[in-house]
């Protein structure tokens, strides 16, 4: 995919607004689920929350998240998992693919993933045919086994579970389909800074609506819950995010067990080393057991 004259202007914008007009849509982009409309979970005795905010309006309710906001971290991954021209490399929780609208200029075939059938669909009017796009829950991934040479998760897309063994579940998950000595970068907050600077809440305007989100930590001081309130002409909606912190200590010790070596972890997307409680974030780089990287 080019990089002329259209990415400038996208680079400014939010991922919503890149197109305009009906979709057109490849269905052999959706490799494992063709026809959209039957996309659908088919276990619905359990809502997640991570379903009922990863909607239509994400991305209005959250227009800072842009491709250009994404492109120093795309380009850090790139640069820390030096995939060859080539290889497979799979951006798991891709979401609307504002990295992987950097990640696909790496001459790698790269595949996106997520469970948001909204976003995927934002994805794929924007991200190069090339890009395989395919909707699945990311601890029973369409793939075989050893299928990717390396596999990135960016912007906290781990921790969603409410029970570790099921957050260990997607570790191994993603060791099942990477090959041995490929490399995988997990991007996550870094618990004692997000603790302390954790905002108790906050309020925007968006266009016609009203966002409002208000943060608490658990007791046990393990998971951060954010409510989120979004009113307007007609609407009044909330939902409830969870996510899991982990130590730095947790973390290599879920990948150790499923089946990672931790090779790095870095406290931002500049390439310092992490500081717990200093850093903002720790980013992981690790090594699927069974190969020479």
């Amino acid at each position: 995919m080019g990089t002329g004259k259209w990415q400038e202007n996208v680079r400014r914008r939010p991922i919503g607004s890149l197109v305009e007009g009906p979709l057109q849509r490849d269905d052999r982009k959706w490799p494992h689920s063709a026809n959209l409309e039957n996309m659908d979970r088919q276990d619905t005795e359990h809502e997640y929350w991570f379903e009922k905010a990863f909607v239509a309006d994400y991305l209005e309710v959250y227009p800072a998240r842009t491709v250009e906001s994404a492109r120093n971290e795309a380009l850090a991954a790139l640069k820390w998992l030096s995939p060859a021209p080539g290889q497979k490399l799979l951006d798991l929780c891709c979401g609307a693919g504002r990295h992987s609208f950097w990640l696909q200029e790496s001459q790698c075939q790269l595949y996106g993933v997520d469970l948001s059938k909204d976003l995927l669909t934002e994805a794929r009017r924007h991200l190069s045919e090339d890009v395989s796009l395919s909707r699945a829950d990311m601890r029973d991934l369409p793939f075989e086994q050893d299928f990717f040479d390396h596999v990135m998760m960016f912007f906290t897309s781990f921790g969603y579970f409410a029970g570790d063994e099921e957050n260990r579940r997607v570790l191994a998950e993603v060791a099942r389909v990477c090959s041995p000595g490929g490399l995988f970068l997990l991007d996550l907050p870094d618990r004692a800074t997000t603790i302390e600077q954790l905002i108790p809440s906050s309020e925007r305007r968006v266009g016609d609506r009203t966002i409002r989100e208000e943060r608490s930590m658990t007791a046990d001081k393990m998971r951060v819950e954010k409510t989120v309130t979004i009113t307007g002409p007609g609407e009044n909606r909330n939902y409830t995010e969870s996510v899991r912190l982990f130590s730095r200590e947790e973390i290599e010790t879920l990948l150790q067990a499923s089946g990672w070596e931790s090779k790095f972890c870095y406290g931002d997307w500049d390439g310092n080393g992490h500081e717990a409680g200093i850093s903002s974030r720790m980013i992981f780089v690790s090594s699927r057991v069974g190969g020479n990287s």
